[in-house]
């Protein structure tokens, strides 16, 4: 048994007194370390989010061959090049078979063009053929009528119509100074031949006084100006004069026949002459008679009908022939259209065709593409859908007018970052920012917005996350006159959005929460000690602290060792107005009761409490339903509350409008830091829609887990 005066005793003791002092040196470091005194400063409200810096100017190399095109090499990325320098040679092996087919089909338009022109050419003479001999068959039956009628202005005839019309009239209505065919025999005691006057009655000339008026009218031309008795004579005319002499001589032939058959009779009397002489010389008598007739009716036919006829055929013919002429005028007007529409149908072929074969022509040039300008190559990204992409290598198919390559221009940059759904609102354009690179993680480069996407980023759809961000772009100030950054680093974006003066701050670590309340470790002389405090905006690192702690008080960032978690007495629930509240059945579920200490709600994939949440939840033992555990909103962190907001907003887009409100309203509570109001709605919300639920509702109300966009485990102490 070893006493204290034994040495080994001693150097024991001492050795522990040394442990000990130890320990209490290392405790009070650790204490120096993770305590924080509590001061007043203003409190910057910031966005952060990470990115890459893209050029702010770049030039983009693209692939102009049609279609798809497979890169047969491609110069090394990082390569600075210099004007002219060879960039891509892409594989145009189709092209070129595409342009000997193209040449083929070149030369046969070009042979097509050929052909229409002659053929117009050809067309042209024989439409000017047609036209020629349209105009001259009616110039020549416009000859013919004039023939038949007699020509205007003396062509050359002595005699008129009027002279025509003249003779006849005279031959119809003789003087009566001339004796007639109708005159008695000179002797009156002989008696005239048998029948013989009744003959000389039908050829009295009077009888035919109605031609002179017909002819006449026959001489007139509808629609002509002009007498047509001063036409010269013509066809007309003398086809009535020779019949007009035929009738004279067969009256006067007449004439003679009835003198010789008077002479006879008397001749017969004195027996100078037998009877058959006498017999005969009347029936020369009876046959001239008959010829007189015949005469005037040959006029009176000739006048009526032939010359009528003619007159009307003549007519007609150089009606007919103005009309073919207009007809050949339009139909050689169409023709020739038709012609010239077939030629500029092969001249556009033509052109169609020689413009394909010079652009794959251009295109198989372009086959191998050229630096424009000097720069530090940068490969471009293919994009394979669904948010995935690749880097481009030799191999790659590349379609028309895809960006191949970039030449970004460093002197000038700008930060590309995604803002959260639940702050771009707050992001406005000239906020300043700064930005660091993880190049340069000790630099901080002055910056300012100079984009906000109007609309979410449609790339982030495909990456199976249900939050929604925006593009902003934030332009750095002054050159990079070194090019130490480049375009494609990876940096990052703080954006000051608003900044709340002179307020309180602790570390946003140090702040806990027991249920509604929110609570520091404080130091104080008799140790650490729990206090209550009300919490106003925050930023990443600090939260505004309005009530509970005062300038100078030294808190734990962490809780200290040895310490039970502890329990604050809550506030009172406001009362539920009965009319928004859902019926009694809804709470008469099993399992549905007063929440235990220690308990934990169900929560929907919204990321707020579930319908337990402020007083009616599950017993200690159940387990919330789709296995997730979710705290109201007064047990949540500021970073809780957070990412509570941004799923409350996610989802009231996927809700109806009357149930979109209710949400909004939760929102607005929540950003106004009113949490116990903002949880009073959600359990009248809740129990809203769990009474739908209940009766026969197969909508999954929210709150409910299972969902592919649930959130995680929420623990105390964010």
């Amino acid at each position: 048994m070893n006493t204290p005066n034994h040495p080994r005793n001693a150097v024991l003791i001492a050795a522990a007194a040394l442990a000990a002092a130890c320990s209490s040196d290392k405790t009070e470091i650790s204490d120096a370390v993770n305590t924080y005194v509590v001061s007043r400063e203003d409190l910057p409200i910031n966005v952060k989010e990470g990115g890459e810096l893209i050029a702010v100017n770049e030039t983009v190399v693209r692939s102009d061959v049609e279609g798809n095109a497979t890169i047969l090499w491609l110069i090394p990325e990082g390569t600075e090049v210099k004007p002219k320098d060879k960039l891509v040679e892409l594989d145009v092996s189709e092209l070129e078979e595409k342009r000997a087919s193209q040449e083929i089909a070149v030369e046969k338009a070009r042979n097509a063009l050929e052909q229409a022109k002659t053929a117009m050419a050809i067309l042209e003479k024989e439409l000017l053929t047609k036209h020629n001999t349209a105009v001259s068959q009616r110039q020549i039956a416009a000859m013919e009528l004039e023939k038949l009628l007699g020509a205007h202005d003396g062509k050359g005839s002595e005699g008129k119509n009027s002279d025509m019309v003249k003779r006849l009239r005279n031959l119809v209505n003789p003087p009566a100074s001339e004796p007639t065919a109708r005159a008695e025999p000179a002797e009156a005691s002989a008696p005239p031949p048998e029948r013989g006057p009744d003959l000389i009655a039908q050829v009295n000339p009077q009888n035919y006084f109605g031609l002179v008026a017909k002819v006449t009218k026959l001489l007139a031309v509808e629609g002509e100006s002009g007498d047509p008795l001063a036409r010269d004579m013509g066809d007309m005319a003398n086809k009535i004069l020779q019949q007009a002499d035929q009738i004279r001589l067969a009256m006067a032939q007449l004439k003679v026949a009835e003198e010789k058959v008077i002479y006879s009779r008397r001749l017969a009397k004195k027996q100078f002459i037998t009877q058959n002489e006498l017999e005969r010389d009347e029936l020369d008598y009876q046959s001239q008679a008959s010829k007189v007739t015949i005469a005037w009716n040959d006029l009176e036919l000739l006048i009526n009908y032939t010359l009528e006829r003619d007159k009307i055929e003549l007519k007609q013919n150089l009606e007919n022939a103005t009309l073919e002429v207009e007809r050949v005028v339009a139909s050689n007007d169409a023709e020739r259209k038709n012609s010239q529409f077939d030629v500029d149908a092969k001249q556009k072929e033509f052109e169609v065709a020689t413009e394909r074969l010079q652009n794959l022509s251009k295109q198989i040039n372009n086959a191998i593409i050229y630096s424009p300008g000097s720069g530090l190559v940068v490969y471009s990204k293919v994009s394979r859908g669904r948010g995935d992409s690749e880097a481009i290598e030799e191999g790659t198919t590349v379609r028309e007018r895809q960006s191949i390559i970039i030449l970004p221009d460093n002197s000038k940059l700008k930060c590309d970052i995604k803002v959260q759904e639940a702050m771009i609102d707050k992001v406005r354009l000239g906020m300043p920012a700064f930005v660091s690179a993880e190049v340069r993680p000790n630099d901080v480069i002055t910056g300012r917005v100079t984009y906000v996407a109007p609309v979410a980023d449609s790339a982030n759809r495909w990456a199976g996350n249900d939050k929604k961000v925006y593009t902003v772009h934030v332009l750095l100030d002054g050159t990079n006159a070194d090019e130490s950054l480049k375009a494609g680093m990876k940096s990052a974006a703080t954006i000051t959005v608003d900044t709340v003066p002179n307020v309180l701050t602790v570390p946003i670590q140090s702040v806990r929460r027991d249920r509604a309340v929110n609570y520091v470790w404080k130091k104080t002389p008799n140790g650490p000690l729990a206090v209550a405090i009300q919490v106003g905006a925050n930023n990443q690192e600090k939260v505004e602290i309005k009530d509970g702690l005062g300038e100078g008080d030294m808190i734990y960032r962490t809780p200290p060792g040895g310490q039970a978690d502890p329990r604050f007495e809550q506030p009172a629930m406001p009362e539920i107005d009965p009319n928004a509240a859902a019926p009694a059945a809804a709470n008469d579920r099993p399992g549905a009761g007063e929440a235990g200490a220690g308990s934990r709600m169900a929560g929907g994939s919204d990321g707020m409490p579930g319908p337990g949440a402020g007083g009616e939840g599950r017993g200690e033992g159940d387990r919330p339903r789709g296995g997730r555990n979710r705290k109201p909103f007064t047990e949540m962190s500021a970073e809780e509350l957070q990412d509570a907001k941004q799923r409350l907003t996610g989802m009231a887009e996927r809700m109806p409008e009357e149930r979109r409100e209710s949400i909004d309203a939760i929102i607005k509570a929540l950003d106004a830091n009113d949490l116990e109001k903002a949880q009073t709605l959600q359990t009248t919300m809740m129990r809203s829609f769990m009474g739908g639920r209940n009766r026969g509702e197969r909508r999954a109300a929210p709150g409910e887990g299972g969902g592919a966009d649930g959130g995680g485990t929420q623990r105390n102490g964010g």
